[in-house]
């Protein structure tokens, strides 16, 4: 449940009408994530999908489901997870054993892994960039984040976009291995997004990092 209020908190929203309907919606593009919650909620509930628009290459197709519960909706609020969360989401307390679980299930929803190549005029030779960032619009958010990994990263910047709002917290490429560990070892499959994973994998063949015994 710690990896699903992670997710939450990224892809997920509360929703309370005037008729007293209470339901939980996650919204995502990647099919992957929205069936791996409806599993671990062990829901039955349709999910639906919206296609890319044609003329829009930037848009990808966009998958829902929609749980009606009030206790679950309830239990939520308390965990601080309330209507309209994004740009005021506080960091929950999350006990320390689950840490790497809540942290992982909120990365799969908003955070990401970089990995590119660039030339390094000064030496004459390519250079590989590798980092990890979380989003939020919520800056208080990422501040929890950050101090709730203390001890484990040692750097990361909270820089504001320009673009479309919204802030980010990147960890350089020493963090992003410190976070890989917390986040996967141990992890079980069915809790985490392939997609991610393999690209975490892949930077660390290209940079010969050595991971044996984690995850």
């Amino acid at each position: 449940m710690a990896y699903i209020l992670g997710y939450t908190f990224a892809d997920g929203s509360l929703y309370k009408n005037t008729h007293g309907y209470y339901y939980l919606e996650y919204t995502s593009t990647d099919a992957e994530l929205i069936e791996k919650v409806r599993k671990l909620l062990g829901s039955s509930h349709k999910i639906s999908f919206r296609l890319r628009e044609k003329d829009n290459p930037n848009y990808k197709n966009c998958y829902r489901i929609q749980i009606g519960a009030r206790l679950i909706v309830e239990d939520l609020e308390k965990l601080g997870v309330i209507q309209n969360k994004s740009l005021v989401a506080k960091f929950p307390e999350v006990p320390r054993a689950y840490i790497g679980d809540f942290v992982r299930g909120y990365f799969d929803g908003d955070g990401g892994v970089n990995l590119k190549q660039y030339w390094r005029k000064s030496r004459n030779n390519w250079n590989w960039v590798f980092t990890t960032q979380f989003t939020s619009g919520s800056k208080d958010f990422l501040d929890g984040l950050r101090k709730s990994l203390k001890g484990r990263v040692v750097g990361g910047q909270i820089r504001q976009k320009h673009q479309r709002g919204g802030f980010d917290f990147i960890l350089s490429r020493h963090d992003s291995l410190a976070l890989f560990k917390l986040m996967y070892d141990n992890a079980p499959v069915d809790m985490l997004l392939k997609r991610k994973y393999n690209i975490f994998l892949k930077a660390f063949e290209v940079l010969k990092y050595n991971i044996a015994g984690v995850a």
